[in-house]
C-alpha cells in the first residue's frame, strides 16, 4: 500500500511539472468559460467545442461568465446554450468592463435580432438581458461549493472578472477571499492572451484592460497556461468548413454569426478555440508547454515572458503537424450536430 501511495505522488508531481491538471487521470474537468462575446467570432468556436464536451459527459460546464459590457454578450450565450439544448447553464455578467465593439457592429447583436416569418430566428431563455447575476458572484458562489482543485477556468477576452474575484473578501458564500478561493478550488486557468515575440503590438485582450490583465498575471494564486496571438493565426478555421459542413440545418447561429462578422469567404485565427481544447485535451498529443517563467504587462498592454524555474506561467507551443491536427479537429467537433438538435 505504501509503494501505491508513493508511486501516486510521484505522478502527481509529473503532471503539475508538465503543466497538466492531475485531475484530468481521475475525474473529468469542471470548466468556467469567460468570455468576451461578440467581439470576435472564435468565442462561439470555443463555447461551441464546450459545448460539444458537456454534451459527451467529458465535462462539467458549470458556468459561463461574460466579460465583454454589452447586453448581448450574455444574450447570445443563453441562446447559443438554448439552441444547443442547455438552457440552465448559469451565465454571469461583468459589471462596468469593457466594450471595444459597438453593438450595432457586433455579430451577437446582428445575430439576435435576425427573424424568420417575424419571430426570433434563434430564442433565449432568459427574457430580460440584463438580470444575469454579477460574474464576480456568480464565481464565488461556484466555486465556494467546488472540491479541492476540481476547477479548470478557460478565459478568453478581458481579466476583468478573474482580477476582480482575486480582489474579494469573504462573503455568504465562502469565509475565503477571491486569492484563497482561487488557490483552493482552480487547478489552472487556461488563458488566451498576450504576444511575446520581439516588437509585437500590445495584445488585445490585455490592451483593453491593462490593469486586469496585469493583475491576473503576475499575482494569479495558480498557473496560467497562455494561448498566444501569433498561436491562434497559425491555425484557421476554414470558410469551406462554413459553406459545407453545416447543411444539415437551415439556420445555425455559428454560421449566422461567423457570416454577420465579415464578408464571406473568410478563414478565422482560433484563438479562443486553442484555449478551450488546451483545457479540454491537455495530453492528447495536440500540444507542447514553454519553459515555466513569468510575465509583465507594460502600461500600454505590451507582455514580456521571462524563463524562471519559480514562475507559474507557460504557454502552448506545437509543430506544423500539431496546427493540421488542431484545425481538423475543430471542423470535425464544431460542425457536429449537437445531439439535442431540433430540425
Amino acid at each position: 500500500m505504501r509503494q501505491i501511495k508513493i508511486f501516486g505522488a510521484f505522478m502527481l508531481l509529473l503532471a503539475f511539472s508538465w503543466g497538466i491538471s492531475p485531475m484530468n487521470a481521475a475525474q473529468r474537468n469542471n470548466i468556467i468559460f469567460d468570455t468576451d462575446m461578440g467581439n470576435d467570432v472564435d468565442d462561439v468556436m470555443a463555447l461551441d467545442l464546450l459545448l460539444k464536451y458537456h454534451e459527451a459527459g467529458k465535462i462539467n460546464l458549470l458556468a459561463i461568465m461574460g466579460n465583454r459590457q454589452a447586453e448581448s454578450c450574455c444574450a447570445f450565450i443563453d441562446m447559443y446554450d438554448t439552441w444547443f439544448g442547455y438552457p440552465n447553464i448559469p451565465i454571469g455578467q461583468v459589471i462596468n468592463g469593457s466594450n471595444p465593439t459597438p453593438e450595432e457592429k457586433s455579430y451577437a447583436q446582428k445575430t439576435l435580432s435576425m427573424q424568420v416569418d417575424g419571430k426570433p430566428m434563434f430564442k433565449t431563455t432568459n427574457s430580460d438581458q440584463r438580470a444575469y447575476p454579477n460574474a464576480v458572484d456568480l464565481y464565488r458562489k461556484i466555486l465556494a461549493k467546488a472540491a479541492n482543485k476540481s476547477i479548470v477556468i478557460v478565459s478568453v477576452g478581458f481579466s476583468s472578472n478573474l482580477s476582480r474575484l482575486m480582489e474579494t473578501q469573504g462573503d455568504q458564500y465562502s469565509p475565503l477571499n477571491g486569492m484563497e478561493l482561487l488557490k483552493r478550488k482552480v487547478s489552472y486557468i487556461s488563458v488566451m492572451a498576450a504576444n511575446f515575440l520581439p516588437g509585437a503590438k500590445p495584445e488585445y485582450n490585455v490592451w483593453n484592460d491593462v490593469p486586469a490583465a496585469r493583475k491576473l498575471f503576475t499575482q494569479s494564486p495558480v498557473p496560467l497556461v497562455f494561448g498566444t496571438f501569433d498561436l491562434g493565426k497559425k491555425i484557421l478555421y476554414p470558410a469551406t468548413s462554413i459553406q459545407n459542413d453545416f447543411k444539415w440545418t437551415t439556420n445555425h447561429p455559428f454560421v449566422k454569426a461567423y457570416e454577420s462578422y465579415k464578408q464571406m469567404p473568410y478563414d478565422r485565427p482560433t484563438w479562443d478555440p486553442i484555449s478551450a481544447l488546451y483545457a479540454l485535451e491537455p495530453n492528447n498529443g495536440f500540444f507542447s508547454l514553454s519553459e515555466k517563467g513569468t510575465i509583465s504587462v507594460d502600461d500600454k498592454g505590451g507582455t514580456t515572458f521571462s524563463p524562471n524555474p519559480a514562475g507559474n506561467c507557460r504557454y502552448i507551443v506545437t509543430t506544423s503537424e500539431q496546427n493540421e491536427k488542431i484545425k481538423n479537429y475543430f471542423v470535425k467537433c464544431i460542425s457536429k450536430k449537437p445531439k439535442h438538435f431540433k430540425k
